[in-house]
Order: structure tokens, then C-alpha cells, then sequence
């Protein structure tokens, strides 16, 4: 991030060619913190859903190899656009905000690290060719700016909602970064000031765009979980089932060797729980459903679906799983579920199924086909008498 010390930073400001280049790098910025805004949030959604160490550390190198790329970017365009070199103030400036930015935005601690050892990184070489004094000054600003950065981000929830301390943190940050520089380039208290005025505008003006870009992101995920997702359990819903069957069909219809299979269950007397325990006790033991057949399904990596067609009835659609196989893996869970029954206000809620599997026939003419087969293979679990399954039309009690 070297600086050229430019005469007259506000007459520079002046330059049309200098104007136009800025509108480049302001528009092209903008367009990486969209990046790495939509990395951030897309990454916290894959996070939540999976919940593995590993799963983090990965999403957490990309992240920071996201970051390193943009400044890369950055770095390349500057050279292009001022004829091979990337030494002005404009250039570390949109560095300086790439870095802070991602330090608020980003919750991993690989982010942290490439904000403490980009100075390093950048100006390390010039250690050995700069006098004792200057390399204590270059020293004493990377250990504040490492002090801040950690700072920052065990506290970047509550520095976002804090308008006084952002800015504050900003003018730290920018203010160690400076000194970082100016022991490499020397410039003067003014030009400091300068700089360190244009860099907090830059910030609040990167903040409030990405602000919106944030806002928007959360809006369309809150859209699209009401529209997909059941409030209840958290799991896909009816509107979802409806989308999804009718797209796999045409793909499964065609593929004559590769097998989809759709199992249908729901919750033996549920009324009684209801009617017993009082309608939360309900809910409760929906959610308990879902909750243990959703996470089994993801451990046992079976490619199965499953969604909430209405009231107490459930949908898993297994691909490239056949019905004795899909059967196989639905018992498991089931038993699981039994293994684990659920508590509610001290009283023990048993909880039992009944299934029908079907999978889907050359013969079926769309889905409606193979979910009324499923349809009525359930309600024959239910006929003899609950607690059953029933596959391809043979009924089983389970034991």
C-alpha cells in the first residue's frame, strides 16, 4: 500500500481525470463489498445449518481468500489505470476499507488475521533498509493495529449500533494504518488529516451502501423462508413440496435407472396430544418430529428431502434411493425417535408413526400419480391399525 506523496490533495480532488478514475474505484469497490457481503451471509446460512468445526474452518479460508483476491483486484486496476503503478493515497485508502469492512462484516478469525498481518505483508521488506527509529515507529503501529483489530472483533456487534464508537474506531484504525505508512513515506500532519477525513467518508459512505445491500439480503431471506419453510419446524412446507415434486418428476421420468422414491408419514392420534396437553404440547411434538427426522436424514447423508405437507403429515423424497433401501433408512430414524421420547411439563409423550413408501413406476403419468399410490399405502398403515408401514402395498407392524 505505498503512497506517493501528490502536492495538493484537495486540488488533486479538482482533476477530472482523477474524478473519473475515483467514480472506477468507488463503483468497482461497491461492487466487492457486494461480494463479500453476499460471501459473508451465504457462508453464516451454511454455518447455521450444518454446525461443523470443519465446516467453519473451510468457509473461513475462503472468506479470507476472498478478501485477499479483492485487494489483489484492487490492486491490478489501480495499476491499469494509472499507467503500471498503485502509489497513491485513493489506492490505500479502498485497501483500508476492504480490510475494515470485512473485520465488521465477516465472523471469522482467519479475517482477523489478515487484517494484523497485512502491513507485514505489504511493508515488511522495507524493515531492513529504514533507520532503528522508524522501524521502532513501523513496530509499535503494527502491535496497535494488531491491539485494535482484536478489539474490533470481539466487539464488532455492538460497535456496528454504536455510531460514536464506529467512527471512533475508524479514525484509530485509519489513524495507525497512516502511521504504519508514513514510516515507509514520509508525509506531513496535514496531509494525515487529509487523509484520515476522506478515509471515514469513504467508510460511511461504503457502510451505508452496504447497509443496504445487508438489508436486502435479509429481506430476501426472510421472503424466501416464509414462502419455503414451515414457521413451525423450520423445515420445507407444502408450497416447497409442490415446486420441488414436479420439477423432479420431469428429470426422474426420463431416468429410467435411477430410482426416486417418495415416503409419506404422520403422527398416530396426534389429536389425543392436543386434546391431552393442550395444543403447545402439539407443536412440540411436531417440531420434536422434524427436528429428529431432519438431522438424521443429514447424518446418514441420504439425499433425503423432507418436507411438511400439512398438519401432522410429513414427505421424504429420496433420489436415487429405492423403496426397500428408503424403507430401510425411515425404520432407523424411527426407532430413533421412539429411542427418544419426548418430555412435556414432566409427562413422557410417546410418539408413533405410520408410513407408506412408494417408488416411483414407468407408468405414472406425473407425480400426482405416485403420491396418491403413497397416499393410499398410509392410509392402509392406518386402517390396520397404526404403528405400521406399508411398501408397495405390503403392510408390516413394527415391533
Amino acid at each position: 500500500m505505498p503512497i506517493q506523496l501528490e502536492a495538493g490533495i484537495f486540488q488533486r480532488l479538482l482533476d477530472v481525470d482523477a474524478n473519473i478514475n475515483a467514480i472506477i474505484i468507488g463503483l468497482i469497490t461497491i461492487g466487492l463489498i457486494t461480494i463479500l457481503t453476499v460471501t459473508s451471509y451465504s457462508f453464516e446460512e451454511i454455518s447455521r445449518k450444518y454446525k461443523k468445526w470443519y465446516y467453519d474452518i473451510a468457509l473461513g479460508l475462503i472468506e479470507a481468500s476472498v478478501l485477499i483476491l479483492s485487494m489483489v483486484v484492487v490492486q491490478h486496476i489501480f495499476k491499469t489505470i494509472n499507467a503500471g503503478s498503485s502509489a497513491n493515497w485513493f489506492y490505500a485508502t479502498t485497501q483500508m476499507t476492504l480490510l475494515l469492512y470485512s473485520l465488521y462484516t465477516m465472523q471469522n478469525h482467519f479475517i482477523d488475521l489478515v487484517n494484523i498481518i497485512a502491513p507485514v505483508y505489504i511493508f515488511g521488506h522495507h524493515l531492513a533498509n529504514g533507520s532503528t527509529t522508524l522501524n521502532t515507529i513501523f513496530i509499535t503501529a503494527f502491535i496497535a493495529l494488531a491491539l485494535t483489530v482484536i478489539y474490533i472483533a470481539r466487539n464488532k456487534n455492538s460497535l456496528i449500533n454504536q455510531e460514536w464508537k464506529y467512527i471512533l474506531l475508524q479514525v484509530i484504525y485509519g489513524g495507525i494504518w497512516w502511521m504504519i505508512i508514513w514510516s515507509i513515506y514520509k508525509f506531513t500532519l496535514l496531509y494525515t488529516i487529509n487523509m484520515l477525513l476522506v478515509f471515514v467518508i469513504y467508510m460511511w459512505v461504503i457502510r451505508f451502501v452496504a447497509k443496504w445491500i445487508r438489508n436486502s439480503f435479509n429481506n430476501y431471506n426472510n421472503m424466501s423462508e416464509k414462502v419455503n419453510y414451515d414457521e413451525l419446524t423450520g423445515i420445507r412446507n407444502r408450497g416447497n413440496f409442490d415446486e420441488v415434486s414436479n420439477a423432479i418428476f420431469k428429470v426422474y421420468s426420463e431416468e429410467k435407472d435411477i430410482p426416486l422414491t417418495m415416503v409419506m408419514f404422520d403422527i398416530d392420534h396426534f389429536k389425543n396430544f392436543n386434546d391431552t396437553f393442550g395444543h403447545l404440547a402439539g407443536d412440540r411434538v411436531l417440531s420434536h418430529v422434524a427436528e429428529i427426522f431432519h438431522s438424521q436424514l443429514f447424518k446418514r447423508t441420504t439425499r433425503g428431502q423432507l418436507f411438511r405437507y400439512g398438519g401432522e403429515e410429513f414427505v421424504i423424497i429420496f433420489r436415487g434411493i429405492n423403496s426397500k433401501d428408503a424403507m430401510k433408512i425411515v425404520q432407523s430414524i424411527r426407532d430413533e425417535l421412539v429411542n427418544n421420547p419426548l418430555y412435556y411439563n414432566g409427562n413422557k409423550l410417546d410418539i408413533r408413526i405410520s408410513f407408506g413408501v412408494s417408488q416411483l413406476s414407468p407408468s405414472d403419468r406425473n407425480f400426482k400419480d405416485l403420491f396418491k399410490r403413497v397416499d393410499t399405502y398410509l392410509y392402509k398403515s392406518k386402517k390396520s391399525g397404526r404403528n405400521r408401514f406399508t411398501v408397495e402395498g405390503d403392510t408390516v407392524e413394527f415391533q
